[in-house]
């Protein structure tokens, strides 16, 4: 099957998936990354979900501009949504998302951790889930409904089947993030871009040199190209550039 069979295939089936279990839930998490989470969040979503309320998770928090951060959050919430800030890789993580939970809806406490890929959906719900867990049945009302997972509090973990996003996009900042793939075509311009991030006003080909200094260097000792962008993407990724976020609230407007 063509990938353009494939991808709306896939896509109604989740929809379809998120909307009937919807009624079900106290609340969806959205997990979105920190240093974008107006652009990492998945459009559709809303309105597969109907009343149920999300609350946003802005994972990868460490990665991202401190200040900026806590203007998304304020601005999140002026806007009516619940959002909270974390690192899911971090052991206090639980703790604040649980207690957004508890200030947001009511129990019972039956939820599901969504987001597009590459964001931490997995390892929220891990965080969340722990190690003592049962997969429960599928709740009244579902021919064929996925598993609950069930912790010893009481509380229902629902993991979804990952929403996907189409694999192309044209904004750059989505490949930087490894949300949407990024092919060898991409590489260098991503790689400029983020390092004017850093070095704003810089030569262009500066991050060339960077990359010579570190002897990422191909036959003939030239630079090699694929390999310094590479690391500087990376070096976003893990926030070895130190921590930096990619919009901010008044770009909206």
């Amino acid at each position: 099957m063509s990938k353009r069979g494939w991808y709306p295939g896939h896509m109604v089936a989740t929809q379809k998936v998120i909307r009937e279990l919807a009624p079900y839930l106290a609340a969806f998490v959205e997990v979105v990354d920190a240093r974008a989470p107006n652009l990492t969040r998945h459009r559709p979503m809303a309105a597969w979900v109907g009343r149920t309320p999300v609350i946003l998770v802005l994972n990868k928090s460490d990665a991202a501009d401190p200040q900026t951060t806590r203007q998304w959050i304020a601005w999140f919430r002026r806007a009516g949504t619940a959002a909270v800030a974390v690192s899911a890789q971090s052991a206090d993580a639980r703790h604040q998302i649980k207690s957004m939970i508890e200030r947001s809806v009511k129990p019972p406490y039956r939820l599901s951790v969504v987001g597009l890929p590459n964001l931490g959906k997995s390892t929220v719900l891990n965080r969340m889930v722990g190690k003592n867990r049962v997969k429960t049945g599928a709740k009244p009302g579902l021919t064929r409904g996925p598993q609950w997972i069930r912790t010893e509090s009481g509380w229902e973990w629902l993991d979804l089947p990952g929403v996907v996003t189409p694999s192309k996009s044209r904004d750059w900042r989505l490949k930087l993030l490894g949300v949407v793939p990024a092919d060898s075509t991409d590489v260098e311009e991503i790689a400029t871009r983020t390092w004017d991030l850093y070095h704003p006003g810089s030569d262009p080909e500066d991050w060339l040199n960077w990359g010579r200094e570190r002897g990422y260097l191909a036959a003939g000792g030239v630079v090699d190209r694929q390999r310094t962008a590479d690391a500087i993407i990376v070096g976003f990724r893990n926030a070895s550039w130190g921590r930096l976020s990619l919009e901010m609230p008044e770009d909206l407007s």
